[in-house]
């Protein structure tokens, strides 16, 4: 199966259901689905470590997206690697996750697929150095949260 949970931590049990869930929905709509990627959840001291290493940050940070494409859909501008669907990693402190959710008012689990949706849509083309990327961003995040609560029901 293209997409893969890895569970890398034992501070908070993970939907793991619900996290494939949410993915797909997204992957879905902008235009990804069958897509290749990677979610994995640790702890603060595996993130740190990758954020030293990858973004010369030594600090850990709630989300890490590595991508491996630009964000265009395979086929678009007259990819030649129509086939190829790999999008990358998405990595997540359950650390920072958990501290979060206590600050925010939320459950973990919330805050976790909070950080999912962010992840993915950085592995799809979206990000945030403006205002009104952050804003588009925000919004999305918030969208398919809201319709993963609702196929909840």
């Amino acid at each position: 199966m293209p997409l893969r949970i890895e569970n890398r931590q034992r501070a908070l049990k993970l939907d793991t259901p619900g996290v494939r869930r949410l993915v797909d929905l997204i992957l879905d709509d902008q235009g990804w689905a069958g897509s290749d990627l990677a979610v994995v959840l640790t702890r603060d001291a595996v993130v740190k470590e990758l954020n030293a290493a990858y973004r010369d940050v030594d600090q850990a940070t709630d989300v890490l997206a590595f991508a491996m494409r630009d964000g265009k859909p395979p086929g678009a501008d007259g990819d030649p690697d129509e086939l190829e669907r790999v999008l990358g990693d998405v990595v997540i402190s359950v650390d920072r996750a958990m501290a979060q959710a206590e600050r925010y008012g939320i459950t973990p689990e919330r805050e976790i697929f909070k950080l999912v949706a962010h992840g993915v849509l950085h592995l799809v083309g979206y990000d945030h150095a403006t205002s009104r990327e952050r804003t588009k961003m925000r919004n999305l995040e918030n969208r398919y949260l809201r319709a993963l609560s609702k196929n909840k029901r």
